[in-house]
C-alpha cells in the first residue's frame, strides 16, 4: 500500500512512501508565484497535481500537514481553503485521509527544540540561513535518512510527515464491496 504526504502551500511539496516496507518511493514539489498566479489558480494547480500524484502512485491513504493559526490570519484562512479543496479531492475520490499535527513529525524526526548553535555543532556546517530551526533540522533529517540534498524545507516536511506515518500511524483499509 502506499501513502501520500502532504506539505500544502502555495509552494508545497509531496512524498510517496511503500507503507509495508517503510521505503520512500518517490517526491516532489510545486511552487506558484503570487506574481504569476492568483491564490486561486494556484490552488486549483496544487489540485491537480495531487490528483494526479493519487493515480499514477495508487495511493491508498494520503496524510497532510495539519494547519495552525499563528499571527498571520490571512496566510492561516488562504491554507485552509486549500486544505479544504484538498479534502473534497479526497472525499469525491473515496481516499481514506488524514491531518498530521507538525509537532508530532518534527518529535519524531528530531526537528524540534534544538536551538540554532546545537545544530551547527551537530552538522559540522556554517548556517546562513534565516530558515527556523525547525525546517533546517527536517532538511538536515532527509539529508542524512534518504541523502535528499535540498534546501526546501517543503519536500522536506513532506518527507518527514511520511516517515512519520510509516513508523507510526495504524492504517486499516476500508473492504472493497
Amino acid at each position: 500500500m502506499n501513502i501520500l504526504a502532504i506539505d500544502q502551500a502555495r509552494n508545497g511539496a509531496w512524498s510517496v512512501f511503500n507503507y509495508e516496507t517503510k521505503q520512500l518511493i518517490r517526491y516532489g514539489t510545486w511552487g506558484f508565484d503570487s506574481k504569476k498566479y492568483t491564490f486561486s489558480k494556484a490552488v486549483l494547480n496544487i489540485e491537480e497535481i495531487i490528483n494526479k500524484v493519487l493515480k499514477k502512485y495508487d495511493i491508498s491513504a494520503v496524510f497532510i500537514e495539519d494547519i495552525q493559526m499563528r499571527v498571520n490570519v490571512q496566510s492561516f484562512k488562504k491554507l485552509a481553503q486549500l486544505q479544504g479543496v484538498l479534502v473534497n479531492l479526497f472525499e469525491k475520490n473515496d481516499y481514506l485521509y488524514d491531518y498530521i499535527a507538525p509537532t508530532k513529525w518534527q518529535n519524531y524526526c528530531k526537528a524540534r527544540g534544538r536551538s540554532a548553535k546545537e545544530i551547527k555543532a551537530k552538522s559540522n556546517q556554517v548556517i546562513t540561513s534565516t530558515k527556523k530551526a525547525t525546517k533546517i533540522l527536517s532538511i538536515q533529517f532527509v539529508r542524512d535518512k534518504f541523502n535528499i540534498h535540498t534546501h526546501n524545507d517543503n519536500l522536506a516536511d513532506a518527507c518527514c510527515i511520511g516517515y512519520y506515518v510509516v513508523n507510526n500511524i495504524n492504517i486499516e483499509q476500508k473492504e472493497k464491496i
